[in-house]
């Protein structure tokens, strides 16, 4: 009686097995796309994306107090979270409609991500990066629902206008973030205006940008709707060569980007000189809402060429027209944005603003400048090694305001300039309230030991 040999049954074995993995091989590669890749995707990461009808919307009620035009608040996430690979603990939420993981830059320019990820945004979820205002209207609020280990963390970006738009002009949208899985959902409430409508001026989508990877949605295309959702769900079997223990942070450029007004005035100083800022009063006086100004040339980093300090606002209907801009002539000789802030606050309204003093706050033998608002609010702006900061006064001046040595050594002269502190008197006459600066704090004088009440 022969023996059948096992070798062709085990060749057959063998075989089968190698089909099998060749096959799920290939259904896995399937479901892999390019770096950078368009919904429905997958991105090479494995993300796709499709409607999400039955995603409901959830209101966010908690609020991060972020009212800025450009700004991040970083929140501490209720449950770990995986995005591109990456483990993450905390996310850094922008006002323009960002959510970044490693990276907390609140840059309003928005780009698309088809030809890369867009620079210095780190790992990003953008349900719709556009140039969003939260200064005075709107607000970016934080939810978590739902038990563990199927929570679900939304952050919401609630009746918010578009930068120098009709402020009833307003955007609301979602992003909801699962614990169990991963995936992720936009959410869009309201997305329905007058210009940049329906994401017409917007980019929706994912990146890694520490990776080059990311699948875009939309690009400044009017792709959504009020009600319209859109599913991103973390692949069931990621690529495994995509990830890392923590994606690089990406810092935010030192570069500030100028627009509107501000855009329109350095191009009119760049391209006919400063003696235009002299017709430029009556022009502003002109637009709707139209706001004063005033200027000063002063050379706050001591290096020759002084900083033009221009002051703008827009009396008691308009507060929010109450603006610092610091511009600084370059090696080349064009001007370039240094600073830009609004001066009013949600809490604190400025109809008016002027210069009340320059002089040495700071003993660093360098002017500072001291502003006054009408309400009697004071700031101090000072140069700290080639950046500018505006520090608020504590205490408000409602009478005459004065400065003076406050060294002591009496000594004025091309390179020294007196360290000085300022008096103001109240208008009752009883008593002088004198600030003078005293300790150091992030490169800045404190306000610590700072004023000090005298007979």
């Amino acid at each position: 009686m022969r023996v059948r040999r096992p070798f062709p049954v085990l060749l057959l074995l063998a075989t089968a097995v190698l089909f099998i993995f060749l096959l799920a091989r290939r259904t896995i590669q399937a479901d892999r796309g390019p770096q950078l890749a368009l919904c429905p995707g997958p991105d090479s990461y494995g993300y796709t994306c499709a409607p999400g009808s039955q995603f409901a919307y959830i209101d966010a009620t908690q609020d991060t107090q972020l009212y800025a035009d450009e700004g991040t608040v970083t929140i501490n996430l209720p449950f770990p979270f995986t995005f591109y690979g990456t483990v993450y603990t905390e996310i850094n939420v922008g006002s323009n409609g960002t959510v970044q993981f490693g990276a907390a830059n609140a840059n309003f320019n928005n780009v698309c991500l088809a030809a890369q990820p867009a620079n210095d945004m780190g790992d990003m979820v953008a349900p719709y990066w556009d140039d969003l205002d939260l200064t005075f209207q709107g607000f970016l609020e934080t939810e978590t629902v739902g038990a563990a280990p199927n929570r679900i963390f939304v952050v919401e970006w609630d009746d918010i206008p578009r930068f120098g738009d009709n402020p009833d002009d307003l955007v609301t949208f979602a992003v909801q973030l699962f614990e169990s899985s991963s995936d992720i959902v936009f959410l869009y409430e309201d997305v329905t205006t007058f210009t940049g409508h329906n994401g017409s001026s917007a980019t929706i989508g994912l990146q890694s940008e520490a990776q080059g990877l990311a699948l875009q949605f939309s690009c400044n295309q009017a792709a959504i709707a009020d009600a319209g959702r859109i599913y991103f769900p973390h692949p069931e079997v990621p690529n495994p060569d995509v990830g890392q223990e923590r994606a690089s942070e990406s810092a935010a450029p030192n570069e500030i980007i100028a627009k509107g007004l501000t855009a329109e005035l350095i191009a009119s100083l760049n391209q006919r000189g400063p003696a235009v800022l002299a017709q430029l009063p009556a022009r502003w006086r002109s637009q709707s809402p139209p706001r004063a100004a005033v200027w000063e040339w002063v050379d706050m980093t001591g290096n020759g060429r002084p900083e033009l300090i221009l002051l703008w606002y827009g009396g008691r209907q308009h507060p929010e027209l109450a603006q610092l801009v610091i511009l600084a002539t370059d090696e080349s000789g064009q001007m370039r944005l240094r600073f830009d802030e609004t001066l009013s606050t949600r809490a604190a309204a400025v109809a008016e603003v002027k210069f009340a003093a320059t002089a040495d706050l700071t003993d660093d033998n360098r002017p500072d400048i001291l502003l006054q608002g009408d309400d009697g609010q004071l700031w101090m702006v000072t140069a700290v090694n080639d950046a500018f900061a505006r520090r608020l006064i504590p205490e408000r001046c409602q009478g005459s305001l004065g400065v003076f040595d406050g060294n002591g050594d009496g000594r004025s002269s091309v390179n020294r300039i007196p360290y000085s502190v300022f008096r103001c008197l109240y208008r009752d006459g009883t008593r002088n309230t004198e600030y003078g600066l005293r300790d150091t704090e992030y490169g800045l004088r404190k306000p610590g030991n700072y004023f000090q009440t005298v007979p």
